[in-house]
């Protein structure tokens, strides 16, 4: 008889029961921290990234508009300060413009009060006689007894433009002279080096008026005007002036003195110098030229130097423009 093999069973009732149990195990602590682990998952999703990321970005957007209302703000105030500029220059530019109609209608009303004596032809010398004095010199109603006579030109570039006036005002005082006189001429400027004089006769010292002398005046006057430039340094040529023996000054100008070479001084504060330094030794006339009407003060700046210094006044008008018209 063959013998029948016997089956080995590897796993018995005894083993299946533990792994049941421990497959029990598993499920029960599976299901106790399910919770936990999905919200360890839930954390680390990208949908809360998002969250994360939607907070910051209405975050900065809050922060924008904050930016936005401080920028409009400034911008307002920007605005508000180049309005207020603008007002400003319309108020300054309004100013100006009613300054500049006072000042014209103030040089309107000096043209209108200032009396400008009308010239007189000139006239000869009266005769001597024991019972009146005589008129030594006498040139458009302008006369002096003094018999040392020193003419003084203004040669400022501000008179250049008026060459043919100014020659023909010269000429006719040389020729109004008579030989009791004794002449010097003197013109002056104030250039880049400096104050300049320019005298005839070059000696310094005065000559006794002949035709001949009056002919070289007349050239030398004429040099003159061709030399017109830089400004009229009149303290510097009275200064000169003051030291020549010259008993009467004829001032030829246009009254334009500039402060700068003139010690600071405005053309009043200048005549009284003027008048100081001389201390009534000498006469001063003064013979305004040129297109005097066009300037605020200078009929008056002459009026007053031949008024405080025992002279008397003219105004010749130009019949062109200047250079500084």
């Amino acid at each position: 008889m063959m013998r029948r093999s016997r089956e080995t069973e590897i796993f018995s009732l005894s083993a299946i029961d533990l792994f049941a149990a421990a497959m029990a195990a598993f499920a029960l602590l599976t299901v106790i921290l399910l919770p936990y682990y999905q919200k360890e998952i839930q954390e680390r999703t990208p949908e809360n990234a998002i969250s994360d990321l939607l907070r910051a970005a209405e975050d900065s957007q809050v922060e924008t508009i904050e930016k936005r209302k401080a920028l409009e703000a400034k911008r307002s105030a920007a605005a508000q300060n180049v309005s207020d500029i603008e007002s400003q220059e319309q108020a300054l530019l309004a100013r100006f413009r009613a300054a500049e109609a006072a000042l014209l209608e103030k040089q309107a009303e000096a043209q209108r009060a200032v009396p400008v004596p009308e010239p007189e032809e000139d006239k000869p010398v009266p005769v001597q006689t024991p019972d009146e004095d005589i008129v030594e010199f006498r040139f458009l109603g302008m006369n002096t007894q003094k018999s040392n006579i020193l003419v003084l030109v203004d040669m400022n570039r501000c008179m250049a433009g008026h060459e043919a006036s100014i020659q023909n005002t010269l000429e006719r005082i040389f020729s109004s002279l008579q030989p009791r006189h004794s002449l010097q001429v003197m013109g002056f400027q104030h250039t880049d080096a400096g104050p300049r004089v320019a005298r005839w006769p070059s000696s310094g010292g005065p000559r006794t008026v002949s035709g001949t002398v009056q002919a070289e005046a007349a050239r030398f006057a004429r040099g003159l005007t061709r030399q017109f430039g830089g400004s009229a340094s009149m303290l510097h040529a009275f200064d000169q002036a003051f030291q020549t023996r010259a008993e009467a000054i004829f001032l030829v100008s246009d009254g334009l003195p500039n402060p700068r070479v003139n010690d600071g001084l405005s053309p009043q504060r200048l005549a009284s110098e003027i008048t100081r330094r001389n201390g009534g030794a000498r006469e001063i006339h003064s013979v305004v030229v040129g297109n005097y009407f066009d300037y605020e003060g200078t009929v008056e700046f002459m009026e007053r130097i031949a008024a405080n210094n025992n002279g008397q006044f003219m105004a010749l008008a130009s019949d062109t423009k200047g250079v500084c018209d």
